[in-house]
């Protein structure tokens, strides 16, 4: 699974899935920012950009799905 969705971490508590990987939100921020060089003035982007990822695993499932359960899923 990708991207932390709550039924993830129920099925990693059910026993139906053993890992849910969650991208940062935060890739606009730097994609915009090379845009806009490259914009003014040619700078051309680094061809690879590292945004933070997280590798969950069922023995923290429990308190990831409690974390989550509020935000609008």
């Amino acid at each position: 699974s990708i991207d932390g969705v709550p039924d993830i971490y129920k099925a990693m508590i059910d026993g139906e899935a053993n890992a849910s990987v969650e991208l940062t939100p935060n890739m606009a921020g730097p994609a915009f920012d090379a845009l806009e060089k490259y914009k003014k003035d040619g700078t051309m982007p680094e061809k690879l950009t590292l945004t933070k990822s997280t590798l969950y695993l069922p023995d923290t499932a429990k308190e990831e799905l409690e974390k989550k359960k509020n935000m609008g899923y």
